[in-house]
């Protein structure tokens, strides 16, 4: 007896050709996702930065280092050799303090010569003055006896004048001219014996205002030398720290040779190093704050330098309070300076390259964050870690921050 077979269900008749479409179809949608990028990148190597509204600060950063703000050089106002030193780099030192010791033999005799010198050109000038004194007293003198005998001569005149009007015969004309002569003479010799007392009294007037000078400048040069000599003890000017004495024992110095080097340990301001791309915005009179890796202090730029060096510009800040408890000359320091704030932007976290008020080819992420696309974005103000963004990108979105150099050439890329 035969049996009849079975007839097979529809879906055990279609179900392989079912997971056949389904697997083309995966493969169709496969082969069409990665058709949609030329370039696929790891995920994992790279940065994504998410655009944000709100308040964005404008800071530019440098790095430096703490100097005095009053350093003063010692030197030298001598030739001289180095006797002794007193006090060591680092040391602190008090106004008046003796740091150095230098000897001079023959400026040490030239004090002694040009005080001796002094002592005589002032006896000699004495002695002159009491000389001519004594000269002035007896011409003095003599204008006295020239005016005696004229008014002994000037009575004699008038009396016989008297007698010769009245014709008592009693005195002769010849004696009465002689007499009158002898007035004449008598009154001009006093003449020019007082004359000769002006003339005296001038020239020693002159002679004292001229030994006076010689005598004065004697007087500065014995002051020089002292001042040279005791400038041969180097002491500190100010309070402070020794900062460097670059001479040692038995070393000879010139004039106007530095000796030693001080700095207040209290007035430091920060000397930062700007790169000359982010310059243009700082200006005097911005904030600044200071940071020394233990301490953080606000400051203002005082001078912005008008020369570019190794591609930096320096940047003087002094601060407002008092200095950071661990600040010291040549410490190094990282400065923020705010350049400014705006209430209400667009920014993002500043992708490798990007430079302030220009524009840029930057990749956005679609929403799934599977591809990314070159997009034009407009870029603002840029401050340290971020940038301003002005159009072409909207709040959320986000973008690649990192390097793009290897893909770049590609419109679209593959996020793996």
């Amino acid at each position: 007896m035969n049996r009849a077979k079975p007839k097979r269900s529809v879906v055990s008749r279609y179900w392989p050709w079912s997971i056949l479409a389904l697997i083309l179809a995966g493969a169709g949608y496969y082969l069409y996702f990665l058709a949609q990028a030329d370039f696929a990148v790891d995920s994992d190597t790279l940065v994504i930065g998410q655009v944000k509204q709100g308040k964005f600060s404008v800071s530019v950063r440098g790095s430096g280092v703490l100097v005095p703000d009053n350093i003063q050089w010692l030197s030298a106002n001598v030739d001289a050799r180095v006797e002794r030193i007193l006090v060591k780099p680092g040391k602190t030192v008090s106004k008046g303090d003796l740091i150095v010791e230098l000897t001079n033999p023959k400026l040490v005799q030239l004090l002694e010569e040009t005080r001796w010198e002094l002592e005589a050109v002032t006896a000699e000038n004495e002695a002159e003055r009491v000389i001519q004194e004594s000269a002035l007293l007896d011409q003095k003198t003599l204008v006295l006896n020239a005016r005696l005998d004229y008014d002994s001569s000037k009575l004699e005149q008038d009396a016989q004048s008297e007698l010769f009007e009245k014709n008592t015969g009693a005195v002769s004309k010849i004696d009465y001219e002689r007499t009158r002569l002898e007035t004449i003479q008598f009154k001009q010799r006093w003449q020019i014996q007082k004359q000769r007392l002006a003339k005296m009294t001038e020239n020693l007037k002159v002679q004292n205002n001229a030994r006076d000078a010689r005598l004065k400048k004697m007087r500065k040069t014995l002051e020089r030398v002292r001042q040279d000599v005791n400038s041969l003890k180097i002491y500190a000017s100010i309070d402070s720290v020794v900062q460097d004495v670059p001479v040692e024992a038995g070393q000879r110095i010139g004039m106007g040779g530095n000796i030693a080097k001080l700095a207040r340990q209290d007035s430091l301001i920060a000397e930062l190093q700007v790169p000359e791309l982010q310059i243009r915005d700082v200006e005097i009179g911005q904030k600044v704050v200071i940071d020394t890796r233990n301490n953080k202090a606000h400051g203002v730029v005082t001078r912005v330098d008008p020369a570019v060096v190794n591609g930096n510009v320096q940047v003087d800040v002094s601060f407002n309070g008092g200095l950071p408890a661990d600040a010291r000359p040549d410490l190094t320091v990282d400065g923020e300076i705010k350049i400014a704030e705006i209430s209400d932007t667009l920014y993002v976290r500043r992708p490798l390259f990007a430079q302030s008020q220009t524009s840029a080819s930057l990749y956005k992420l679609t929403a799934d964050g599977n591809f990314a696309s070159r997009v034009k974005v407009k870029l603002g103000k840029g401050s340290v870690d971020e940038i301003q963004i002005i159009e072409g990108l909207a709040p959320g979105e986000k973008i690649i921050i990192s390097d793009p150099s290897s893909w770049e050439s590609y419109p679209k890329v593959r996020l793996n």
